[in-house]
């Protein structure tokens, strides 16, 4: 009972604005949500309800373990206050929704300012997508175009789904566009799903286009430095080659460039940027175009840390503080039985779903093979027999001996012992698919590279197994990226991060990186800059 008094006196001492007290009452109340045997108890119930009210975190009382107002006997007034500040918080999309006070924040900033112009900074689950929902309702009656950007195919398809619905349910009027091949009629209202190259192409077609409001997402994109993390292989003309991020980052520096002076109202979004601390040329790109800055940094769900690169493993619990965890039973391991080892203490504990995150697609492929040889009596689960099927007849794996086949084959042999491989190498549609019988709880474990960076997922556990990005060097922000993946807002409470190497320690506490925009710098810009820009002072 200890952590629930203290809890009840933090409630009670509680001002807005004192973050350590806030991360104190957060972590308490994750721990509690976490923890069924105290969800089946009232009073629990209740004090998670009142800590949920305070923070204006309604998530809490709103994801899995919903509490509501009615469950409890309150007198009017308190009835009064409650529904007050629900009503307060209520969605302008769906009255069935709240916004939590922070994007609540971001809304009424949006909608306050005279030049509708911001660039947020927030965790990985703070809801970017959905704000973007509220404001274009807000401002259906104003904006004939909107453009919205996402840096891969598998959220630009995740978010056609989600406009479809929103433009279906609320009778919007909006026709959705997410290709450069269909044609506009000036006389409908457009909403535009593409990925920058996509728009770039739009624009260069469609040079009398006046787009009305634009979203950019993953907004570091647009640096090389931060770019230089990201998934390197793509498929192209049948061969597997490696993805040039650097080109990727001028396309989206230059499309972000050409529409920030061409479009009146904006937002902007990116993932664990520090707003406070960027390079001159992202300074000057704020400034000159009004930018207004929203620095989130405020993670609604707690975080426990295992230090696994050793037999008697160190355990950072935001309650229990610092334990020794004996993970494996020698020590010396190589990195297959730290793997192993940790799937064995998953299983044991039924900690849930868990991504393990792994430097190359090969990387990913050998490592699902060695659980598979340890534990393939215990892993198995439904997975779809068509995919497979399918998977089997589409790449001839039955039959060809092919690197391609062998891919495949790899991939077939881990979704029949309940184990999914997610990298870059895989066609959207294969990588979409697992993600999604990931998402559906068809299976327990994925193995990806960083491409799981880019996507959304239900994972409770991330485990950090390699300590590069293909042949580069991990950056502090691509690790707090993997890492922000452990444990969903909504979904879960609490997440756990196993870090299987002491380096990866080192590199989380890295100087952070400066984000840059190239075009304003001082320094001398690409040839490609030059051509797409004018001349900036």
């Amino acid at each position: 009972m200890k952590f629930l008094y203290e809890l009840v006196d933090l409630l009670n001492k509680y001002d807005e604005g004192n973050i350590e007290v806030e991360n104190r009452i957060r972590d308490l109340v994750c721990y509690f949500l976490d923890n069924s045997e105290y969800m089946q108890i009232d009073l629990y119930r209740s004090v998670i309800f009142e800590a949920a009210q305070k923070l204006r975190m309604f998530g809490y009382i709103k994801g899995v373990n919903r509490i509501a107002q009615d469950e409890f006997e309150y007198d009017n007034l308190n009835d009064i206050k409650h529904s007050a500040i629900q009503n307060f918080y209520k969605s302008r999309v769906y009255s069935n929704n709240l916004l939590d006070k922070r994007q609540k924040e971001v809304i009424d900033r949006f909608m306050s300012l005279s030049q509708k112009r911001i660039l947020v900074s927030a965790p990985t689950s703070f809801g970017k997508t959905f704000l973007l929902r509220e404001i274009i309702f807000l401002n259906k009656e104003r904006y004939k175009n909107i453009l919205l950007m996402f840096p891969t195919i598998a959220l630009l398809n995740e978010n056609t789904d989600n406009i479809n619905q929103l433009i279906q349910s609320l009778e919007l009027g909006y026709k959705v566009v997410n290709n450069v091949y269909s044609g506009i009629d000036d006389e409908e209202k457009h909403i535009f799903i593409l990925t920058p190259e996509r728009a770039l192409k739009l624009l260069a077609d469609n040079t009398n286009l006046n787009i009305d409001f634009f979203f950019f997402d993953e907004v570091y994109k647009i640096d090389e430095d931060f770019a230089r993390n990201e998934d390197s292989s793509v498929k192209g003309d049948g061969k597997y080659e490696r993805k040039d991020n650097g080109n990727r980052a001028k396309a989206f520096r230059i499309v972000l460039y050409l529409l920030a002076k061409s479009v009146k109202e904006y937002y902007l979004a990116g993932p664990y940027l520090n707003l406070k601390q960027v390079k001159r040329g992202m300074h000057v790109f704020l400034e000159k175009n009004n930018i207004t800055p929203i620095q989130v940094d405020f993670e609604p769900t707690s975080r426990i840390e295992i230090d696994a690169w050793k037999m008697n493993s160190i355990e950072y619990h935001p309650i229990f503080g610092k334990t020794k965890k004996k993970l494996y039973s020698q020590s010396g391991l190589g990195t297959k039985d730290k793997v192993k080892g940790i799937v064995k203490y998953l299983q044991e504990n039924k900690l849930g779903q868990a991504i393990f995150y792994c430097s190359t697609p090969s990387n990913s492929m050998k490592y699902t093979k060695d659980i598979i040889e340890a534990f393939s009596d215990s892993k198995k689960k439904n997975i779809p027999y068509e995919f497979i099927e399918h998977l089997r007849k589409k790449y001839n794996v039955k039959f060809a001996k092919s690197k391609d086949s062998c891919m495949y084959w790899s991939l077939i042999q881990a979704l029949e012992n309940g184990i999914g491989i997610h990298h870059g190498k895989f066609p959207k549609y294969v990588q979409n698919e697992v993600l999604r019988l990931f998402n559906d709880g068809d299976f327990d474990y994925l193995f990806c590279t960083s491409t799981i960076i880019e996507v959304n997922t239900n994972a409770k556990n991330v485990v950090i197994i390699n300590n590069s990005v293909g042949n580069t060097p991990m950056t502090a922000f691509a690790l707090k990226n993997i890492k922000g993946r452990a444990g969903r807002y909504y979904h879960h409470s609490m997440g756990r991060v196993f870090y299987t190497d002491s380096k990866q320690r080192q590199i989380e506490n890295e100087n952070e990186m400066q984000l840059n925009f190239q075009i304003y710098d001082d320094k001398p810009v690409l040839k490609a800059d030059i051509d797409n820009s004018d001349l900036e002072v």
